[in-house]
């Protein structure tokens, strides 16, 4: 391939991810700003089909959903892979409905929906998502509405081929939302995604995690019985026994019970049946508050060949944390312009 002209020029970073930065660029002709995911190529050594993976689920997630953000380009240069996708300037879900004046049972199952409506769709593409979670949840613009959240991040994903028998193995995900199955290691699919919606919703009606526990071990212990509680009693019971119903379902440990893709859509609840009209923003941000350290404690058990296996001492995560670290630095370091010079990739239009 030949080298082309830079259109974009990279900006700021905006965050960083277990094995990539996220910075801001800019279309060079348009003005457009996007996010741009920054890879250094020392990180791909070895793991080339994970980025082939990554770029191939993107594709394909990105030909006809609004709550989906997109991959818009990519391209690479000597040192680094850039993908260049939507520009998510909002927030985070669970972030910005604590900066809400209330919020109401109705307003969590208005945001379940667009998020089942979303999964629903990649389902029907055969993508598995892997790691649904609230962080993951985006919002396009400060305007916040449920219509402009956006499912992000498919660095974890799968795609499942129509009419094939295909089960996966690899033990990946945050582990919060993770379901059963994955760390039974007896193959997994499509049902991952419906438990992380449970799980979410359980945390959006709360502010805590259904299976929150002292210790990842004791919590990797309640997810595999189904152990949690709708407690304390002064939280739930401002909620419904609908939506209670719907976290039931999603939250079956046996995949083959749990709802579909399509029951969630069909679900009473999401139909506004028996919502109760109590603001649940008071005990909702309490309970987040407390539980904040819990947060910023979730890792995700991303990228399991990497990472060696669960069972890795704590001063070998470390390392491989600051090797990491080092390696998203340099590829910070390198900014892009129109005199810059880059390979660019195709992009099969929507």
């Amino acid at each position: 391939m030949t080298l082309q002209q830079c259109q974009y020029k990279t900006g700021e970073v905006l965050g960083s991810g277990s094995y990539s930065s996220v910075k801001l660029a800019v279309h060079i002709k348009t003005g457009e700003k996007y996010a741009v995911k920054v890879i250094n190529k020392k990180m791909m050594e070895g793991r080339e089909d994970l980025i082939r993976n990554e770029i191939a689920v993107l594709k394909r997630a990105s030909t006809g959903h609004h709550n989906i953000v997109r991959l818009i380009d990519y391209f690479e240069t000597m040192n680094n892979l850039y993908l260049v996708m939507d520009l998510c300037t909002g927030g985070e879900l669970f972030d910005e409905i604590c900066q809400r004046g209330h919020f109401f049972e109705k307003d969590a199952k208005d945001i379940i929906a667009v998020i089942a409506d979303s999964v629903s769709y990649l389902h029907s593409t055969g993508i598995v998502h892997r790691d649904l979670k609230p962080e993951n949840l985006l919002f396009r613009n400060d305007k916040a509405t449920p219509n402009d959240l956006c499912v992000a991040d498919f660095g974890l994903s799968k795609i499942i081929e129509s009419g094939k028998f295909t089960q996966l193995y690899q033990i990946c995900g945050t582990v919060g939302y993770m379901a059963p199955e994955v760390f039974m290691r007896v193959g997994h699919g499509f049902p991952v995604d419906i438990w992380a919606i449970g799980v979410i919703t359980f945390f959006l009606l709360s502010g805590t995690t259904p299976f929150d526990r002292g210790n990842q071990k004791e919590e990797i212990n309640a997810i595999l019985d189904g152990n949690y509680k709708f407690e304390p009693a002064e939280y739930w019971n401002a909620v419904s026994e609908t939506a209670k119903d719907f976290i039931k379902g999603c939250m079956n440990t046996d995949p083959a019970k749990r709802l579909t893709a399509k029951q969630v859509l069909e679900h009473p609840w999401l139909k506004g049946l028996g919502e109760k009209d109590e603001d649940l923003l008071p005990n909702v941000r309490r309970a987040f508050d407390a539980k904040r350290s819990f947060r910023a404690a979730v890792r995700s058990v991303q990228w399991i060949n990497r990472l060696r296996s669960l069972d890795s001492s704590e001063e070998e995560k470390e390392e491989y944390r600051q090797q990491v670290f080092a390696l998203q630095q340099e590829a910070e370091k390198e900014v892009l312009g129109p005199e810059s010079e880059v390979t660019m990739h195709a992009i099969p239009p929507n």
